[in-house]
């Protein structure tokens, strides 16, 4: 098995360390920008009763929604915040407890995930790709668009995610006390808010309809163009990159969650520093072969492949990798 440093130069390693360093009022206003989407969406379609606002509004809070759980990955390698406290309880109140996410669990999770990627004994993600059958290319594309693409626009698969949540998430052992404290204080206050000032419609139509709907179909493409069909263990080709274009991104992968591989490769790099380290990365030639998909549906650069092609095994560049 190869390692990153067998990969890649010291030079070029040394070129990367300036891109550790932390920035928390880049974080701050992260944070502020996806309630700020979210409170707009709500704001126009509420002005503008129609309902292919509400739907565009829906797709806008399902995308910030996907915003915090790409926040709340960053925290879980703490980069959110340096103050280990600002870390983990801002992100608690204002990441993961509004889309019933447990901080401790999600850590814990996503280490094994990193330490782990592929083993299906260990890496809780690989047992997930098995289940749904995307840890290797697919064999038919017709068939990969109609279990992966079309399916997932039917929610059909909502009802076990949210079994699955409610299990690890909300009745989880391995969660203290004091965040299963705090997210009953959150949710309690939020009610007292919604009963006082009789928001119920407002609550179901603006938080729990995204919720059970866009969000799980974003959250179910994204996760999916992450590692689906890369099964190995060189760290090059168990991920990939996804540089689409600006709607794709801001919706599918907010907060540069589309630079997976580099992730993966140098999972100490801020997400804001992520573009910065695939520009510098590039000057590898192994690393310029590894899989850079321009877009999800569709590639929109010439000679490159989009996710969904990468999935099938039509990568242009490793095909017989």
């Amino acid at each position: 098995m190869s390692s990153v440093n067998s990969i890649f130069s010291q030079e070029t390693r040394k070129k990367l360390t300036k891109l550790y360093k932390k920035n928390n009022w880049y974080n701050f206003l992260c944070i502020f920008f996806n309630w700020g989407v979210i409170s707009s969406s709500i704001y126009l379609s509420m002005k503008t009763p129609n309902i292919w606002i509400y739907l565009l509004s829906i797709i806008l809070i399902g995308s910030r929604m996907r915003g915090f759980d790409n926040l709340m990955h960053e925290a879980s390698h703490k980069m959110l915040f340096k103050n280990k406290h600002l870390n983990k309880w801002v992100t608690c109140f204002f990441i993961a407890f509004p889309i019933f996410t447990s901080f401790t669990t999600y850590c814990k999770s996503h280490v094994l995930h990193h330490r782990f990627l592929w083993d299906p004994q260990k890496d809780p993600d690989t047992k997930r790709y098995e289940l749904m059958g995307l840890d290797k290319p697919q064999k038919k594309m017709s068939t990969f668009l109609i279990n992966h693409i079309i399916k997932p626009l039917t929610l059909l698969h909502v009802p076990k995610y949210i079994f699955g949540t409610l299990k690890v998430n909300l009745f989880s052992k391995e969660e203290p006390l004091s965040e299963r404290i705090a997210r009953l204080g959150f949710w309690a206050t939020i009610l007292v808010v919604i009963a006082v000032f009789n928001l119920w419609l407002e609550l179901l139509l603006f938080w729990f309809v995204p919720l059970l709907t866009t969000f799980q179909i974003i959250r179910y493409w994204a996760e999916m163009a992450e590692h689906s069909g890369l099964k190995t263990d060189h760290p090059l080709y168990s991920s990939r990159n996804t540089l689409g274009n600006p709607i794709e991104r801001f919706i599918l992968h907010p907060h540069h969650d589309n630079y997976h591989l580099v992730h993966h490769l140098f999972p100490g790099i801020p997400h804001y520093n992520l573009k910065k380290a695939h520009i510098i990365l590039m000057e590898n030639q192994e690393y310029r072969e590894a899989h850079h998909c321009m877009g999800f549906f569709k590639s929109f650069l010439p000679g490159f492949s989009s996710v969904i092609e990468d999935i099938c095994g039509k990568f242009i560049f490793l095909r017989d990798k």
